[in-house]
């Protein structure tokens, strides 16, 4: 993961590092509604039938219906997203600021 703004770098590494981290947990770097969505985002993306009933009742101790239904929404379209730029092998411009000549791991199916 990497910051984009050079201007915040230094107020959202520390968060940026915890959010890498399997199944967070709410602490001195992320609160409680900040843990349980990276939580929801990494079940979402691995496995999505982790995120079982009593998951869902952690979720509504935290984030109304409505926000529940956002996140996941957000979660399946940045999924999405990414699976078709990883089968894709989309790659930034050679003139971008972004890095390019992107590597793609590739495995058989055995």
């Amino acid at each position: 993961m990497t910051v984009r703004t050079a201007a915040v770098r230094g107020e959202v590494s520390k968060r940026e590092a915890e959010c890498q981290k399997h199944q967070p947990k709410a602490g001195d770097v992320l609160n409680d509604r900040e843990a349980t969505a990276v939580s929801l985002a990494e079940r979402i993306a691995l496995d999505p039938h982790t995120v079982t009933d009593d998951f869902f009742s952690e979720l509504k101790s935290v984030f109304s219906e409505d926000e529940i239904v956002e996140m996941v929404f957000a979660c399946g379209i940045f999924n999405w997203g990414n699976k078709f730029n990883i089968t894709m092998n989309m790659d930034s411009d050679s003139d971008s600021d972004y890095a390019d000549d992107l590597p793609y791991r590739q495995e058989a199916i055995s």
